[in-house]
């Protein structure tokens, strides 16, 4: 640009009045200057001088330092204020400090002539010489305070008083020594370099034979800047937005990147002339090349994963690639791996900010910093420390720790205000400037020799070093391994191989194969399910990390405590105590979609759930209503089973093809009981005790012929299980911390939770084995097969012809209604006259409640049942609800909330006249019905089944008499349009939701870096993002 005779053509708005540079506005008064003329720099505004939390202020106001540059030797400040009052200074181990502080080599003490300031190196005892039979492991000398010890440099005066002892320089790795390797000797040490690298003159600093490069993205240029040289060279590039991510693969020459205008990761050669992509289909937040096992890592911030595929030459499909986390990731933002030890870092600014660490398989998860944490960006890794580095964009700092999180150092200057992405390269940090539009250096521990690389109008973003020794010089442990598909590194490093998704790990822990035992245990975390197929438990043992599996996050649940899953329906059901809840989930394409509450608790939690998977009825039990209680899964309709004798219930199991079920009972206060384990059968009938000897069961569970019940005991730390008869009790001791068992066919899990969640199982010489352990928590667990959920009973065709609540029975099965209805025969119910009009029976039958009062938001029965309600606004397809009873003299049928004890059918009992007696239809119902109703076959004995709108023995009483029936016809075509409206909102949410990524509006993560490409919405959920976090410009 040099001796140009036309001014560049600007495109931003500023240029040098006299220079004719092009300026940035964030370039004026930035202390740098940039117009030769100097004119970016004059008539500056006096800023208010505002330090930050790991900064300090010089005494002349002028400027904020890093706290580490304080009495560090060196002035900083103008007026030198950071050097002033250090306190005492400490001399070295072979010196002779004076009364006033100053240090002394000892051949001067005691010469007659005064050195310290205060004169306490003479007089006193100085005339008293070093006896030549000293007891001193080197030397003594004369002070005023008497004979002394003396060590040589090197050295340092051992307690005693007497013996030297060596100093070894090198422990912790002290910066000022070595900036690379350090070897000790005796009184002395010696620095190295690692292979590669040349020692410099002075003996301490080393550097790399040959050039390196800095590789970084501006806006959508890949630009190559010669670290000593200063050349600068543009790579080829197609992108359209701002590329934010990027990393280099040495071997094939090529540098992988992802911008805002792709669902795909591109790649460049470094020869400048080739481009292509590596794989389509997918989003990526940041990626990182795995040089060594020949993989490319990649964050889908949406998705909240971490996903790896080979490194291939050709196009691969994104059906290919491993997931390798998908557990307990919030906001993953930024990646780095370390291959030479297998292992991988990121930050996560979700709900809890914090920068973890893995196996670059998935492994032996930590968190490695969780403190001094404000908005953690870009990572990576100092090979030559074994540091990780981060950007912080609210701290306005770049921080570093041990790779195991220790020694946690927070460097904020007034040039790292918005540090975006980092690399750290022998001595040397660089880090981007989103916002100043600059690449700037400096040393990796003091922030010192700053210098800026690059600053050029567009913004840049991610930053890397290119150098071939930073990719070589160790072989590969997959080189030795044969997997059919991936090998990824694990700590070490060591290989192991990897499944694309919906294949598993054979036995052999090489090959990848179609499921063939579609067994499969689910782990339930409070936001999370994690589906592992038993078929992987035979490919490794005691992992520390999870296995093969596929993690599904709970849209908008997350204090999830009880679950259950209908195999034929794909459904999902969870109890969840963040919102006192129960709702189910569609499972489909590895995703689970919300189906709306299908009960919603006030004041209430439910403490025990169970799923009937042949009907879909909910058996369960809650704190304020203690009993066995079952709920339809479609019409909501509940009827309490067992209330007599019942303290607590903790967990229920059913056996639908054998109609029974069993539950643990913690008491009555005063009983003397501990714990029980009750079973009845499923309509509540033939009640019996179990067991009695229990002191904390939970996880009931059935085997799959339904001959055995299993639990746990967490109070015994033992399992137990008992024939239903009572025989055959056997007991496994497992230790403290038991959670769960769940018996498969030809095995018996269980979990135990301690500072760990282990999985164990019994193996075929009946010794207990840990499958895997992981740092998750995981609070309910539950096997599954199409075994222990296949057969019939007489409640699977047609709900056995009940009109509302079919429930198995041995051999048979029990029709039950709704608790305020009553049976007229075997399989119909009709409205129960308990209570007075206008009001209904609480669920404990009790007391009677207004019929406004239910479902209104406030507790108004004792058992808390007024409040057992759904949310019609949720279900997709769900009926709009015809009251057998006057909500209020002004009835709205636009009211949502549905009480659970309501008929939700728009078909009235007139419409199943297949199960009415042959009767002269019309001539009964006028005469014995009064005209409102049909004639029902009850026990030989005519009664009256009520139309829509009456009530009595013979339908006589009108419940909306003062309404005309035109009113009553126009409320129910309301009703009609309101369900029409709900199921066309439905099909439109559905269609929308095909052309959208499959994640629901809450769990869909906002601070996904692929989100900068909105410009005023990209802010974590929780966590702010800094006020003045730059946009990218695309």
């Amino acid at each position: 640009e040099e001796s140009c005779t036309n001014a560049p053509v600007c495109t931003t708005k500023h240029r040098c009045p006299q220079s004719k540079e092009c300026l940035v506005q964030v370039w004026i008064c930035d202390g740098d200057q940039d117009c030769k003329d100097g004119t970016d720099e004059k008539d500056c505004p006096v800023v208010p001088l505002n330090c930050g939390e790991f900064q300090w202020p010089c005494k002349s106001k002028s400027k904020c330092i890093p706290t580490s540059w304080r009495c560090d030797g060196m002035k900083d400040c103008d007026d030198s204020s950071d050097e002033t009052e250090c306190g005492v200074e400490t001399c070295l181990p072979n010196q002779f400090q004076c009364g006033s502080q100053e240090c002394l080599d000892p051949v001067l003490v005691c010469n007659d002539i005064t050195d310290c300031a205060d004169g306490s190196d003479e007089g006193g005892s100085c005339q008293i010489n070093c006896a030549d039979n000293s007891r001193c492991s080197q030397s003594c000398y004369s002070t005023p305070q008497g004979m002394r010890c003396r060590c040589a440099a090197g050295f340092r005066l051992m307690e005693d008083g007497l013996t030297c002892a060596d100093i070894d320089e090198c422990e912790g790795q002290n910066p000022g020594v070595c900036s690379q390797l350090c070897i000790n000797t005796p009184g002395s040490y010696q620095c190295d370099c690692h292979p590669g690298y040349i020692m410099e003159a002075g003996g301490h600093h080393c550097k790399i034979t040959g050039e390196p490069f800095l590789l970084s993205s501006v806006q959508t240029d890949l630009l190559l800047f010669g670290l000593r040289s200063g050349s600068l060279d543009m790579l080829s590039s197609s992108a359209k937005k701002a590329i934010l991510s990027l990393d280099y693969d040495w071997r094939e020459q090529r540098v992988f990147w992802v911008s805002l205008d792709t669902d795909s990761i591109r790649w460049s050669s470094l020869d400048q002339k080739t481009t292509g992509t590596l794989i389509k289909g997918v989003r990526a937040d940041s990626v990182a090349v795995d040089w060594l096992g020949r993989n490319l890592y990649w964050i889908d911030g949406v998705n909240s994963q971490i996903v790896a595929i080979r490194l291939a030459t050709p196009t691969v499909k994104s059906m290919d690639h491993s997931i390798i986390l998908d557990e307990d990731l919030d906001q993953p933002r930024s990646l780095a791996l370390l291959p030479q030890k297998g292992l991988m870092f990121w930050t996560e600014i979700g709900n809890v900010v914090k920068i973890e660490r893995s196996g670059m398989d998935g492994s032996e998860r930590m968190a490695v910093v969780n403190s001094s944490l404000g908005w953690p960006g870009g990572v990576a890794v100092d090979t030559i420390s074994d540091r990780v580095y981060w950007t912080d964009e609210r701290l306005r700092a770049i921080g570093s720790a041990t790779l195991d999180g220790d020694d946690i150092r927070i460097l904020q200057m007034k040039e790292t205000t918005n540090p975006f992405s980092l690399v750290v390269f022998n001595d040397m940090l660089y880090w981007s400037d989103a916002k100043k539009r600059v690449v700037q250096a400096a040393h990796k521990i003091s922030g010192k020799n700053r210098q800026v690389l690059l600053k050029r109008p567009g913004q840049p973003f991610g930053v890397k070093i290119i150098h071939p020794l930073l990719q070589m010089g160790i072989e590969s442990p997959c080189d030795k391994m044969d997997c059919s598909h991936m090998c990824v590194l694990a700590p070490g490093p060591k290989a192991v191989c990897k499944c694309p998704s919906g294949l598993l790990l054979a036995e052999d822990g090489l090959t990848c194969s179609s499921l063939f035992n579609s067994a499969f245990i689910l782990m339930l975390s409070p936001s999370t399910v994690t589906q592992i197929y038993l078929q992987s438990r035979h490919t490794a043992a005691a992992l520390k990390g999870w296995p093969e599996h596929v993690a599904l996050q709970v849209p908008s649940v997350n204090e999830a405590a009880i679950m259950d899953y209908s195999i034929r329906d794909h459904t999902l059901f969870l109890a969840d105590d963040g919102t006192t809840s129960l709702s189910s989930f569609k499972l489909k394409d590895s995703n689970l979609f919300s189906q709306g509450q299908r009960l919603k608790l006030l004041g209430d939690t439910i403490t025990a759930m169970a799923l009937d998977w042949a009907t879909l009825n909910i058996y369960w039990s809650s704190n304020k209503q203690p009993r066995l209680q079952v709920t339809s899964f479609k019409a909501a309709h509940t009827a309490v089973l067992i209330k007599e004798g019942i303290g607590r219930v903790e967990s229920i199991a059913l056996h639908p093809r054998s109609g029974r079920v069993c539950f643990t009972n913690l008491g009555l206060q005063g009983t003397g009981t501990v714990a029980t384990i009750e079973c009845a059968n499923m309509d509540g009938a033939e009640r019996s005790v179990l067991w009695k000897d229990a002191v904390q069961p939970t996880s009931l569970d059935f085997s799959s012929n339904g001959d055995t019940i299993y639990w746990a005991d967490t109070g015994l730390g033992t399992i137990g299980s008992v024939q239903l008869d009572g025989s055959g009790y056997r007991e496994l001791k497992t230790g403290d911390g038991l959670a769960a068992v769940a018996p498969t066919d030809d095995t018996l899990l269980w979990m135990t939770v301690s500072d760990k969640t282990r999985l164990w199982y019994r193996d075929e010489q009946q010794q207990n084995k840990l499958w895997f352990e992981v740092g998750t928590e995981v609070v309910s667990l539950k096997a599954f097969s199409k075994s222990s959920q296949t057969g019939s009973n007489q409640c699977t065709e047609n709900n056995g012809n009940c009109q509302h609540l079919c429930l198995a029975t041995p051999g048979g099965r029990t029709c039950k209604c709704t608790h305020d209805h009553i049976l007229v025969n075997a399989t119909h119910c009709s409205p129960e006259q308990r209570c007075p009009r206008g009001s209904r029976p609480c669920l404990d039958q009790l007391s009677c409640q207004p019929v406004e009062k239910f479902c209104n938001g406030h507790v108004d029965c004792y058992d808390h049942s007024d409040e057992n309600c759904i949310s019609l606004k949720r279900w997709s397809g769900a009926k709009v609800p015809a009251p057998t009873q006057p909500r209020s003299s002004s009835f709205s049928p636009s009211r949502s909330p549905l009480l659970l004890s309501e008929d939700t059918g728009l078909n009235t009992t007139l419409n199943v006249s297949s199960q009415l007696r042959n009767l002269d239809t019309q001539h009964c119902s006028q005469r014995r019905c009064s005209g409102n109703g049909a004639c029902v076959d009850t026990n030989g004995e005519t009664a009256c089944v009520c139309s829509l709108g009456y009530r009595g023995d013979s339908c006589q009483d009108h419940f909306l008499n003062t309404m005309q029936g035109p009113i009553i016809y126009s409320v129910m075509g309301l009703c009609a349009g309101v369900v029409f409206i709900v199921v066309m909102a439905v099909v439109v949410v559905k269609k929308r939701s095909a052309n959208t990524r499959i994640v629901s509006p809450e769990a869909e993560k906002e601070t996904s870096m692929t989100d900068l490409d909105n410009k005023d919405k990209t802010t974590p959920s929780t966590q702010t993002a800094p006020a003045d976090m730059d946009k990218p410009e695309v």
